[in-house]
């Protein structure tokens, strides 16, 4: 009988062990669970989005149109679609060089872009025609929201006349959308098989200056995604949804020139929860722990499923009725999905998030 029961409990402890062995080799593959399965194929569809805008506007420069001022317009919407899936990845090459604020200038309570690019467009200095010399100005003028002022803003109908005030606010455009198109291409190339980034990311030890184990990947990864969370809530959501139906403001929204508002949020959504997948946390956790990753599964779903239901334009969804009560219930998923990942998930995983890049905004 003794026999017996030193061989249940050996047997026991030795597929404790074998299960814990299992979660140790899924958290250390984290990192490359990661580049392979979102972080590459992104930052290769941002590029190759980004390299399409800038040849279609330069087509746009060359014989102004308005089947291709259309075309520019098009490849800037998918510009749009591939930023949101790359935003996510908030550390590491996108953060540095001020490459996130250079892509994506917001929030912008002070118009301070709209503003400097008035000043832009009335003086016509030529020097910011040229993509290395606009690289050295105002991250303001640089991204996504100043080439969609160009675009779609006031005076864009300028771009099809070819008359001197055309011709140059085409050729601004053209070095907004290089200059995009270079820093797409630079974070691409810092995420590459065999560089750097990918390496350390990987592969952490205590070679690595950035990531001496798998634990801070883990953290790193799950910083990106409630800073992602946060982000979309606070900056994107909030200032333009109001308290109330009378305080909202649609102005207030990222790309409501373009009507892309909706797009940008809902694929931003859904870039979350790819990137959440990716990360693969089922494997990751203790059988009495899944609940967790069924509970963040279920509200990245719904707050999917809540944005899928709404139409542009963005006022329409903000004034009142279902649709407001949607962006509603989209805001309090995402903040109740971050609280789950810092508070549960978090220390399920053996880490800790810590502060992102919004903490003392």
């Amino acid at each position: 009988m003794l026999r017996h029961v030193i061989s249940v409990v050996l047997v026991t402890a030795s597929c404790l062990l074998c299960g814990g062995a299992a979660h140790a080799d899924e958290t250390s593959d984290i990192g490359n669970r990661l580049i392979e399965r979102y972080i590459q194929p992104a930052t290769q569809q941002f590029a190759a989005a980004t390299a399409a805008v800038s040849g279609a506007v330069e087509l746009l420069c060359r014989e102004p149109s308005a089947a291709r001022l259309e075309v520019a317009r098009q490849r800037f919407g998918d510009a749009v679609g591939a930023w949101a899936r790359v935003s996510v990845l908030r550390f590491g090459p996108l953060v540095e060089e001020n490459r996130y604020e250079r892509i994506f200038f917001w929030p912008d309570p002070r118009g301070v872009t709209i503003r400097q690019l008035e000043q832009i467009l009335a003086k016509g200095s030529t020097d910011v025609l040229d993509a290395a010399t606009l690289r050295g100005k105002s991250v303001a003028v640089q991204g996504l929201p100043a080439l969609e002022f160009v675009l779609f803003g006031t005076g864009s109908d300028a771009l099809l006349t070819g008359e001197p005030a055309g011709r140059f606010r085409c050729g601004f455009a053209a070095a907004i959308a290089v200059n995009l198109s270079q820093t797409a291409e630079d974070i691409r190339a810092a995420w590459a098989a065999g560089s750097d980034t990918a390496r350390e990311f990987a592969h952490p030890g205590p070679q690595s200056a950035v990531y001496r184990t798998a634990e801070e990947v883990v953290a790193e990864s799950l910083k990106a995604m409630t800073t992602a969370l946060q982000f979309l809530s606070e900056a994107m959501i909030a200032p333009f949804l109001g308290r109330e139906p009378e305080t909202a403001n649609p102005k207030l929204a990222p790309l409501w020139r373009s009507g892309l508002t909706l797009q940008l949020i809902a694929t931003n959504v859904r870039a979350i929860a790819s990137f959440y997948g990716a990360i693969g946390v089922p494997r990751m956790l203790d059988a009495e722990r899944r609940w967790i990753d069924g509970s963040i599964d279920l509200e990245l779903r719904k707050a999917r499923e809540s944005l899928e239901t709404l139409r542009e334009p963005v006022g329409e969804s903000v004034s009142g009725g279902p649709d407001r009560a949607a962006m509603i219930y989209t805001v309090i998923a995402l903040n109740s999905i971050r609280n789950t990942v810092n508070e549960q998930l978090a220390p399920a995983l053996g880490t800790r998030v810590g502060f992102n890049a919004l903490d003392g905004d």
